[in-house]
């Protein structure tokens, strides 16, 4: 990752799997005028999601390299993987922030994110250090938000594919195919480490 001052993105997840969805959410980010670059940020042990197995992160991670690998401007990393766990945002914010003092930093999500934020450990500390780009279709009603909220937000115009990691497990463990769910490279990891083929729900 370069050091140099730059806007930044910063996508995170669990990405289990990574599929087209983010994908398309990433290259809406990346078509904005905001960012210079994206980083992807795999979450390894997300706080919200204690109650279910995922895939071993080294995989989850081989799987995001290979999605990414032919996009422009887009950096696939292991950072929350060498900080305390469990993964807070606020925590990654924290150590970015110290390692790239010059840097501006945008946190990306979607609008059902935005809606949950206030939920999210330590929000308005992360408010601090980031504002938030939320990818969300224009005709999305954006005033249900509090003002302070507001201030801090910028939309990212996105019309979502409606495929969720959890739907790909289950199709997975049901024999179905995954085929235009993920990308080939994802889809042939699947096959070959045989993941998800018992369903596991969220």
């Amino acid at each position: 990752m370069s050091s140099q001052q730059t806007s930044i993105g910063l996508l995170g997840g669990s990405f289990d799997p990574v599929h087209n969805g983010h994908l398309s959410i990433a290259e809406s980010f990346l078509e904005s005028d905001l960012l210079d670059e994206l980083w992807i940020l795999l979450t390894p042990d997300p706080p919200h999601k204690i109650d279910r197995a995922q895939a071993d992160y080294q995989l989850r991670l081989e799987m995001l390299q290979a999605a990414f690998k032919d996009f422009d401007n887009v950096n696939v990393s292991d950072i929350e993987k060498q900080l305390p766990q469990p993964s807070y945002t606020i925590q990654t914010l924290e150590y970015l922030k110290d390692q790239y003092p010059d840097n501006t930093f945008y946190l990306c999500i979607g609008g059902d994110s935005l809606r949950d934020f206030k939920q999210w450990k330590n929000w308005s500390k992360i408010l601090d250090h980031t504002d938030l780009l939320v990818a969300q279709r224009p005709s999305t009603d954006n005033n249900k938000i509090d003002n302070f909220l507001k201030d801090h937000v910028h939309y990212v115009d996105h019309d979502p594919i409606k495929i969720s990691s959890t739907t790909i497990r289950d199709a997975v463990a049901n024999g179905d195919d995954i085929s235009g769910l993920v990308p080939s490279s994802v889809k042939g990891i699947i096959e070959n480490e045989q993941l998800y083929r018992e369903s596991n729900d969220e």
